[in-house]
């Protein structure tokens, strides 16, 4: 069995609450692309991957087996999400990405080299240190996005990084310079992401002093950078600076769609994630994954 084409949670405890076979490990992820990446690293007849449609269901069906004592033949997988800095508790058996997601661990893996020079144009990528430079690029102005991304959770302050109503993502040319791909700075951004969410009683000056504040913590960039925002900043050079013909117009879908389509088994074998998820079952004496 493989991929369960079920959300419905009660469906899925179920199956695991129920199932006395243990012949096989159930994973759980949160969403369908999840799920088909997963795919492509265990073995079919060993495992069912179940995709529930969000992190908080993960948790909360993670919750409900661990308090029947269920878990035993099951591992979930959710983005960090920043919440690892916020002293988030898992349940049992429930694993954090490497990095704050899934398209952070893409693109910090080697898979990125591929992933390069499938989107960029082959004159602006003549050999892995040029795409590290961009890739260095790409972290920095997607690190002060996540930035502001914790402070609004940690503070409560609800900003919209997409609109709720029209569904539209924030706008990176308000902050970043399309030409140069250099950062406006932080008043700018969040001025930007401020009037996107329709929140402008709130002081800049206020939001300022919480960033700086959270950058003497030194926090790794691995649990700041978020996957969109990568793959924002990448659209938005794919179609100013470095795209090609056929991917200047890329948008942020598009470029995630490239990000899975190339990490493959040998990245994701290189992981803590991979291990994480073996050690978690490591007693069932089952071999899910494919070496």
């Amino acid at each position: 069995m493989s991929v369960i084409d079920n959300v419905d949670l009660d469906y899925i405890h179920n199956e695991i609450a129920m199932d006395n076979s243990h012949d096989a490990i159930n994973i759980i992820v949160e969403g369908m692309t999840d799920a088909k990446l997963m795919e492509d690293f265990t073995i079919e007849d060993k495992c069912s991957i179940y995709h529930v449609d969000s992190r908080d269901n993960v948790i909360d069906l993670m919750r409900r087996l661990e308090a029947e004592g269920k878990t035993a033949y099951t591992v979930a997988i959710v983005d960090a999400d920043q919440n690892k800095i916020m002293g988030e508790t898992l349940p049992a058996h429930t694993l954090y990405t490497d990095t704050n997601d899934i398209e952070t661990m893409i693109f910090w893996s080697d898979a990125f080299y591929k992933i390069a020079r499938q989107l960029f144009e082959a004159s602006k990528t003549p050999d892995r240190a040029s795409i590290s430079a961009i890739r260095k690029n790409v972290r920095i102005q997607a690190l002060f996005v996540g930035e502001l991304r914790l402070v609004s959770k940690r503070m409560g302050w609800y900003l919209s990084f997409k609109d709720s109503n029209t569904k539209k993502d924030l706008d990176f040319k308000k902050f970043i310079d399309y030409r140069t791909m250099k950062y406006g700075g932080d008043k700018v951004l969040v001025e930007a992401v401020k009037n996107h969410s329709k929140l402008h009683k709130l002081a800049t000056k206020d939001v300022m002093t919480e960033i700086l504040i959270l950058r003497k913590e030194k926090h790794p960039s691995v649990e700041l950078v978020v996957g969109h925002d990568v793959t924002k900043v990448i659209a938005l050079a794919l179609k100013h600076v470095l795209g090609k013909e056929e991917t200047k117009n890329f948008n942020r879908e598009q470029v995630e769609i490239v990000f899975r389509a190339a990490y493959g088994n040998d990245d994701f074998k290189k992981t803590y994630l991979r291990t994480a998820m073996e050690d978690a079952v490591r007693d069932c004496g089952i071999s899910f994954l494919k070496n």
